[in-house]
C-alpha cells in the first residue's frame, strides 16, 4: 500500500474512532445527567412521603415502632439514593474523563497525520521522514 492510501486509511480509522468515541462520551453524559434528575425526583418524593407527621394522636408503643421503622426506611432511601448514586455517578465520570484522554490522543495522532500529509507533498526529498512518520501513527493506531 502507498504512503498515499496508508494515510487515507489513516485518516478514515482516526475519523471513525474519533467518532465512537464522542458518541460514548455523549451517552455517558446523558446517563449522567439521568441519573442526577432520577436522584432528585427520589429525593423529592422521599421528602413528600414522609412529610406527613405523626400527630399527638399517634403516641403509645406502636406510634414508636412505627415511628423507629418509618426513620429505618427513610434513612435507608436516603443513603441508597445518595450513596449508590453518587457512587455510581463518579464511576461514569471516571469513564467519561478516560474516554477524553483517549480523544486528546487521537487529536495527536491526526496532528501527525496532517504532518505526514505535508511530507508527502513534498516528494521524494521527505520520503524517508514520511516513511518514519506513518510507521510511528501505525503504531498508535493498530
Amino acid at each position: 500500500m502507498g504512503a498515499s492510501a496508508t494515510l487515507k486509511a489513516i485518516f478514515r480509522t482516526l475519523a471513525h474512532q474519533s467518532a465512537a468515541l464522542d458518541d460514548q462520551i455523549d451517552r455517558l453524559k446523558r446517563a449522567n445527567r439521568k441519573l442526577g434528575q432520577e436522584q432528585a425526583a427520589g429525593m423529592h418524593a422521599l421528602r413528600i412521603l414522609t412529610k406527613p407527621e405523626l400527630g399527638s394522636d399517634w403516641t403509645g408503643s406502636k406510634a414508636r415502632t412505627f415511628q423507629k421503622k418509618r426513620d429505618v426506611a427513610q434513612d435507608k432511601l436516603r443513603a441508597k439514593l445518595t450513596t449508590s448514586v453518587d457512587s455510581y455517578q463518579q464511576r461514569i465520570e471516571a469513564k467519561i474523563h478516560e474516554l477524553q484522554l483517549k480523544r486528546d490522543f487521537l487529536a495527536g495522532t491526526l496532528a501527525m497525520a496532517y504532518e505526514a500529509s505535508d511530507l508527502l507533498h513534498k516528494g521524494e526529498k521527505a520520503a524517508d521522514t514520511l516513511e518514519h512518520k506513518l510507521s510511528k501513527i501505525k503504531g498508535r493506531l493498530f
